[in-house]
């Protein structure tokens, strides 16, 4: 399950939640190409009629990628695998490709190991040449129900209390003398253009939940379509050292305004502060329907909108693919077939492997007891140069950083529990368009996942054990989407096998440097400082008994260690993070020592 599990924080984790909010940095793309189309029919390129050349294509390619590969010496000729481009990287430059070209490219054809910039090049140019516009619903289109998706069913099933009060949230400073017109039709377009913020949960008993999306108009006035959506508070009467005290006590109270059985499940709420100074918008979403790759689509969609509106054009709408309706009936279609039940056997010995970890505190039920009410946390921060290294040595042995991270986890893990092999959940973006004809990049909802990983840790070489790891996440099937798939959509027999093992109870997320990256330009220019309130429920059950989270913010590695004071002790965590930390610059020593025949410095 991927919720959020730090309540006392303003956002949360890529566990199906944004980074921590009060630490955000600008994240745009200095191009200008945010994602939000000139309508259903998308205006022609500047390049001409023709289309834009490869050459040009293949320039814009190498800038964007320049801002994303560390290495400054980097060949961007060749295959965008070998640059250590990460999948949030390739699904931020489909939503490039698609603003920018008017074209979409998929993320399996972008992970295709021998793409190059110049191949990518050329297949966007080929096809923004033929440019047509896709068939598609008319705008703001209800949507009849749906199987909820197995990160939304898992949750709806483990919040057996009050389902309304599990959000994620951003309160952003808005440009002085917003018009207000124009700002409540752009949020009018947004919601238009995204169905997971017109979500409604059906639960009736004994019955399978589902999702159903409302209708809204599309023309009209604004006010009207959104109702409950979209609110205004005006402060502007309010001196400067008055604003923060309002401000926060709204956003506590709106905190349980959210309903995810009637709606809304979004609401956008404008802190008006008058004509010559920075108001503030607060974005409250549910939980059920938003994860933290979402964020960066929803706030370049609403920068981009109301800059459209303000210069007159008319025709600015959202273009967001496949909607996440479409999305969860392609996952529950894909549990059933063969390519889906091939991978059952690679799941099922996956979830056979040991998952559990002893308690400082004994009590009836540990999941029950693993409430937001009870979450700590403790933070463990290594050298600034340990980032580096990192990075050198997962280039090295052709893995991502957090595959690092996470084995010197499992080597933790192994030695605490004296096993040969562990299980931990790792959490994915899950946005994996190899399940039907999707395209992805664009769209709302919640989409993070939870995979289960065994990590093999028997006696050998520690570049035998990090091989492992590696081969093990590297040959994950589908990047992992199949096993929700399968144990929610498959057929019983593999469904009741898959669920019959419990969750582990450790998981891990590694958000690295791009954890506080949002696109915040004119109109939401920053971060306010002003904190949201708690986005969970005191009754809120955590999914996992301890939660590791790595950043690299600043280029510091920093593992925060999420844990239940009703289960466990600070001083046992802490000696977890100890060991965490030797085993992982024991193993960059080991890694850069094999990769390079020197050791890093």
């Amino acid at each position: 399950m991927t919720a959020p599990a730090r309540p006392h924080l303003g956002t949360a984790a890529d566990a199906g939640a944004p980074a921590r909010a009060g630490a955000a940095t600008p994240g745009a793309d200095h191009n200008g190409q945010n994602g939000v189309a000139e309508g259903n029919a998308r205006q022609a390129d500047s390049t001409g009629p023709a289309g834009p050349s490869a050459e040009e294509i293949h320039a814009r390619l190498d800038a964007w990628l320049a801002d994303t590969v560390l290495a400054p010496e980097a060949d961007l000729s060749v295959p965008l695998f070998d640059l250590g481009v990460d999948s949030l990287d390739l699904i931020r430059t489909a939503r490039r490709i698609e603003a920018a070209f008017g074209v979409r490219v998929q993320l399996r054809e972008l992970a295709a190991p021998e793409m190059t910039t110049a191949q990518l090049a050329a297949l966007v140019a080929e096809r923004a040449a033929r440019r047509r516009t896709a068939d598609a619903a008319p705008p703001g289109v209800g949507h009849g129900p749906v199987l909820l998706t197995p990160p939304q069913e898992q949750a709806w099933e483990e919040q057996t209390g009050d389902r309304g009060h599990w959000n994620q949230a951003l309160l952003l400073t808005t440009r002085a003398g917003l018009d207000a017109e124009l700002f409540a039709e752009a949020v009018r377009r947004l919601v238009v253009g995204h169905a997971s913020l017109r979500l409604a949960v059906e639960a009736p008993p004994a019955r399978r939940p589902q999702q159903v999306v409302a209708a809204i108009a599309a023309d009209g006035p604004p006010a009207e379509a959104l109702g409950p959506v979209l609110d205004t508070m005006d402060v502007s009467e309010l001196v400067d050292t008055e604003l923060p005290a309002a401000i926060t006590l709204r956003c506590v109270v709106e905190q349980e305004a959210l309903n995810p059985r009637t709606g809304p499940v979004a609401r956008f709420v404008r802190f008006d502060a008058g004509p010559t100074r920075p108001g503030r918008l607060l974005i409250v979403i549910h939980q059920i329907a938003f994860d933290m790759v979402s964020w960066s689509v929803l706030l370049e969609d609403l920068e981009e909108l109301y800059t459209a509106l303000e210069a007159g054009r008319d025709d600015a709408w959202c273009a967001e693919g496949t909607s996440y309706p479409e999305w969860a009936q392609a996952l529950a279609a894909h549990a059933r077939t063969p390519e889906a039940e091939a991978e059952a056997e690679w799941w099922t010995d996956v979830v056979s492997t040991p998952a559990t970890i002893p308690l400082d505190h004994a009590v009836t039920d540990p999941r029950a007891a693993n409430t937001a009410h009870t979450a700590a946390t403790y933070r463990e921060e290594f050298p600034r140069g340990l980032t580096a290294r990192l990075h050198t040595a997962a280039r090295a042995h052709r893995a991502h950083p957090g595959d690092l991270v996470l084995h010197a986890l499992g080597e933790t893990l192994a030695d605490w529990l004296d096993e040969t092999a562990v299980r931990v959940d790792i959490l994915r973006h899950g946005r994996e368009e190899a399940v039907g004809d999707t395209h992805l990049a664009r769209t709302t909802g919640w989409f993070t996942t939870t995979v289960p990983v065994r990590m093999d840790l028997a006696p050998g070489s520690a570049a035998e054990r990090l091989a492992l790891t590696v081969g093990h996440l590297a040959a994950l099937p589908g990047g992992g989407v199949g096993y929700g798939a399968l144990s929610r959509h498959g057929r019983p027999r593999i469904a009741a096998a898959l669920r019959a093992a419990p969750l582990s109870d450790v998981s891990f997320d590694f958000e690295g440097d791009d954890a506080d990256a949002l696109p915040l330009r004119t109109v939401l220019p920053d971060m306010a400082p002003e904190p949201v309130g708690d986005i969970t429920a005191p009754h809120w059950t955590r999914p996992h008994l301890i939660e590791v989270i790595a950043t690299t913010d600043d280029e510091v590695l920093r593992v925060e260690w999420w844990y239940s004071t009703a289960l466990h002790d600070e001083a046992t965590v802490r000696d977890l993070a100890a060991r965490h930390r030797t085993a992982l610059t024991a193993l960059l020593d080991t890694a850069g020592a094999d990769a390079a025949g020197t050791r890093g410095s």
